[in-house]
């Protein structure tokens, strides 16, 4: 998401479709090390 503007872009186009992802999205706070780390390890 962090650099969605330059992948698609078009700043408008971009912005409006993070709104409609973000806007019915759950958030979740994760803790602790990444499940990834310990798989490549």
């Amino acid at each position: 998401i962090e650099h969605w503007h330059a992948y698609l872009g078009d700043p408008t186009f971009a912005d409006a479709i993070l709104d409609r992802i973000v806007h019915a999205a759950h958030k979740l706070a994760l803790k602790g090390e990444s499940m990834r780390k310990k798989a490549t390890a």
